[in-house]
């Protein structure tokens, strides 16, 4: 069992290098070739290789975010890059294709930014706005998660544009981190947090040898839905927008994957869709990978995560659902990795990682 001391948040001696992987060669009108879809990365070792634990963390960012999510934390305080590096882990930190200094380039997709208001409601001044039963309960946000504070200048400062086209994203991101895995050469423990929460089970589709286990925070979800602040039809292979591999297989996923409406067992919980009642088709490379999925108690994830959860299990993936408030973890919202109390729910992680 992992405790938090003043030493987990200590800077930790480490190595530091960083490369670009993935990506193709597109030949444009004029007959010109341009690399796209290449991919950032950082890579951290600690100096100490006697201490190095015997598998590395992948950390994927999510949606409009950069790996500069896992480093340094708004209100200056250290990421959960220094958490791991200390606790001996060796770690690698991406940006995804197509946005901060993996280059996007223009007709590779429309692009959006998410405005500061937005970013209020959903991730730093939720109490505020009330938009879900939970989000009054939001309390470790550094400062007061609004415009002119400085702690939410930062942030928002640090988000970058993302592409609309989710299927494109994940193909990207699966494929550069597939060439990154291959590289790595041994099996590594995948972080995915939000929008990039697909990532990690695309990747285990492609390179089940490769991944060890996958640690979802708080994945796009529900399945086959998008919730923010409504909930709008989504990820038509249950947990990914992009193709994922199920036996029976899945061709047409709206025409193949039959779903039921399942009620949620609380008022405060949004209902769901798992498969249809009958044989579940089985995510097959999937099955041998151990999935934890983390849910902040005061996040809109809060209300599905549930459903999410059983989505995984029905077919055929061996999920566990870690719900904070369970481990006495009050006041997260979705971005939990950089409030007051990360080092805890970072240790929980650890916990089970080393389980």
């Amino acid at each position: 069992m992992v405790e938090i001391t003043a030493q987990t948040a200590r800077q930790t001696p480490h190595h530091r290098r960083s490369f670009y992987i993935g990506g193709q060669y597109v030949e444009d009108k004029e007959g010109n070739h341009s690399l796209q879809g290449q991919m950032y990365v950082e890579h951290l070792q600690p100096s100490q290789s006697s201490e190095i634990k015997p598998f590395p963390l992948l950390f994927i960012h999510g949606g409009t975010r950069t790996g500069i999510d896992w480093i340094t934390k708004p209100d200056g305080e250290l990421g959960w890059a220094s958490y791991f590096l200390s606790q001996g882990y060796e770690l690698y930190l991406v940006d995804q294709p197509f946005r901060g200094r993996s280059p996007w380039s223009p007709g590779i997709g429309d692009v959006i930014v998410y405005p500061a208001e937005q970013i209020q409601k959903m991730f730093t001044a939720s109490r505020n706005y009330k938009l879900w039963p939970q989000a009054e309960f939001h309390t470790q946000w550094p400062g007061s998660g609004v415009m002119g504070d400085p702690v939410f200048d930062r942030f928002y400062a640090s988000g970058v544009q993302m592409i609309k086209d989710q299927v494109l994203q994940e193909g990207a991101s699966q494929a550069a981190c597939a060439a990154l895995l291959d590289t790595i050469g041994r099996p590594v423990i995948v972080f995915g947090h939000s929008a990039g929460g697909p990532i990690p089970f695309l990747l285990g589709d492609v390179r089940p040898d490769l991944v060890k286990s996958i640690v979802a925070l708080e994945p796009l979800g529900p399945p086959f839905s998008k919730v923010s602040i409504r909930t709008v039809p989504g990820s038509p292979y249950g947990i990914s927008n992009a193709p994922i591999t199920y036996e029976p297989p899945v061709t047409d996923p709206v025409a193949d994957l039959a779903t039921r409406e399942v009620k949620a067992a609380a008022p405060d919980l949004l209902d769901g869709r798992l498969q249809a009642s009958g044989t579940p088709r089985i995510l097959v490379n999937l099955e041998r990978i151990p999935v934890l999925v983390v849910t902040a108690p005061a996040s809109y994830h809060a209300q599905y995560d549930w459903c999410t959860v059983e989505y995984l299990r029905q077919a055929g993936v061996d999920a566990t659902h870690l719900k904070l408030e369970d481990v006495g973890i009050l006041g997260n919202g979705h971005m939990m990795f950089i409030e007051k109390n990360s080092n805890q729910i970072a240790a929980e992680i650890q916990n089970w990682i080393e389980r």
